[in-house]
């Protein structure tokens, strides 16, 4: 399921224009789309077993908004609005059978969003993302990691080399079947058993 974004995330624009006034909306679409993602995940795999891979969870979704409350773009109002919403959904959702995380230095990260923002329609706006930013997410992205393992199964990955589509295959089928090697079955929190 990728994240809401050209075509689907009608804030974007808006936001990379002016940060300060349209943080709090984008934030708190994305966080219900990224809600509705993470529901529709667990029904998928509660009826008809498997898994589903999400770009980025519900979980991740406060990385973004700690960052727009520490850069200014959302107000303490803005922010405990947004916090009192993420609390409050969190508790009509089960924690994902396993996160993997794809470490990325903030070079590179920079280097691939000014590529994503000069091929893919809808994201030239994201050009404007400053240094600053992207490693105040990289921190808080970090952060979220050290805190999903007390509660999930968590993968890191060096993902700083460019790989190609049967690469990106290969790791995918790697890391599905660490996923199913592991003692406990990660789906047994989804289908109500004792879980992780």
């Amino acid at each position: 399921m990728p994240e809401p974004a050209e075509g689907t995330n009608e804030y974007l624009e808006d936001y990379c224009k002016d940060p300060a006034r349209w943080a709090f909306e984008m934030q708190i679409f994305l966080l219900t789309r990224r809600y509705r993602a993470q529901k529709y995940a667990q029904a998928k795999v509660r009826t008809k077993g498997g898994f589903v891979v999400m770009d980025r969870s519900y979980y991740g979704d406060v990385c973004f908004a700690n960052v727009q409350k520490d850069q200014g773009f959302f107000t303490e109002r803005d922010y405990s609005t947004y916090m009192m919403h993420h609390h409050d959904m969190k508790l009509n959702l089960e924690p994902p059978a396993a996160a993997i995380f794809l470490n990325v230095s903030t070079e590179k990260s920079m280097e691939r969003i000014a590529h994503r923002a000069s091929v893919i329609a809808g994201r030239e706006c994201e050009s404007g993302y400053t240094l600053e930013y992207v490693e105040a997410i990289g921190r808080e992205i970090d952060t979220l990691q050290k805190s999903m393992k007390k509660y999930t199964n968590v993968f890191s990955l060096d993902w700083n080399e460019d790989r190609i589509k049967p690469e990106i295959e290969q790791v995918c089928v790697e890391m599905a079947a660490m996923i199913r090697s592991l003692p406990c079955n990660v789906y047994d929190f989804w289908l109500g058993t004792d879980g992780i």
